[in-house]
This record gives structure tokens, sequence and C-alpha cells, in this order.
């Protein structure tokens, strides 16, 4: 059994896999769905294998309701080279935790299950830290998440997020750059 934990572990992701029950980080309060609207772009994420077969990620959100916007996930496959894009929708399920998002695969696709997306911080304007934890029987995986607004950060605004994750004993260790570069992004 040990084995068969392991093997889901290292093959769910390259970053924190641990024994028990997902952690539940401080999520922002007064958060509000609709503000998020707009394009961001993921710059750094969670090493994993899903991860490395996908570059220039981009995450569309449009306001359907105050608790639900349509998610468009649009990124160049490294396999093929050739942009790809998957639909789901965010909802808010508990209106007393607004942060705490569910993503809604598109149904009928093969990774149609529900998944937690908790909203760590954002300003709504250039920086959004995202938290995802997928429990796999006995253990869990975490996913941390930065996007921005735009392709690049400055160095003070990274230093203020990884101090930001550290103060919610979230490990940047495990998170990987995103090609952004505008070269290779090109639509």
């Amino acid at each position: 059994m040990w084995a068969q934990i392991l093997l889901l572990c290292a093959s769910a992701t390259v970053g924190l896999c641990a024994l028990g029950s997902c952690p539940t980080p401080k999520v922002q309060a007064d958060f509000e769905l609709e503000k998020l609207s707009g394009t961001w772009y993921l710059l750094e994420a969670t090493a994993s294998i899903d991860r490395v077969s996908k570059k220039c990620s981009q995450f569309i959100l449009d306001k359907k309701t105050a608790t639900k916007s349509s998610f468009l996930h649009k990124f160049i496959s490294t396999v093929s080279d050739k942009w790809k894009s998957e639909y789901s929708e965010l909802t808010t399920p508990k209106k007393d935790e607004p942060a705490k998002l569910l993503v809604n695969p598109l149904k009928g696709t093969i990774m149609a299950r529900k998944w937690p997306l908790w909203v760590i911080d954002t300003d709504y304007d250039t920086h959004l830290i995202l938290y995802s934890c997928h429990k796999l029987v006995l253990a869990y995986t975490e996913e941390v998440f930065i996007l921005s607004k735009t392709p690049k950060l400055d160095d003070k605004k990274k230093t203020e997020l990884y101090d930001l994750l550290q103060k919610r004993n979230l490990s940047q260790k495990t998170l990987v750059e995103v090609n952004q570069n505008e070269k290779d992004c090109k639509e």
C-alpha cells in the first residue's frame, strides 16, 4: 500500500506530497470573484508533470454572476508547439468562504472532476496567488500558483509575494518559472 501512495504522489507532482489531510492556509478576506475578470498570466507554479507539457499559460476569467465565472486556460503544448485551451467554470460554493473556489471542468471531458482552488492573496490589478490541494488516499499534494496581469513581475514584487507565501506556510521551493517570453508566446 505504501508503494501505491508513493507512486500516486510521484505521478501527481514533483512538488510537496505528504501523508495526512490537506492543510488549510489562510485565504483572502473579503474576496470578490467578479473583480478577477480579465487575462492573468501564470508566472510560477509548483513543478508537476502536467506543467512540463505547457508554456505561455494564460487564464481568462469572465464574470457570469457574483458567484460564477468562466475560466479559459490557454497555453502552448510543448509536444505539438500549438495553442490549446481548456474551458472550466469557477464557482464560489459557500457564500461565507468566497475565496475558496471550485473549478468545474467542461462536462464530458476525461478530466471532468471538480477541484478546489483557493485565493491566498490578490490586489485584483497586479498579482494573484492561488493554492490547491489534492487528496490521494492517505496522502495529499499541494500546488501553488503565482499569476499576474502582465507577463512579468519585477523582482521587488516577487520578493513581496514570496514573503507572503512564507507567512502562510506555503513553500516556494517547488515553484518553477513558466515561460511567458513574448517571442515564444505569440499567437
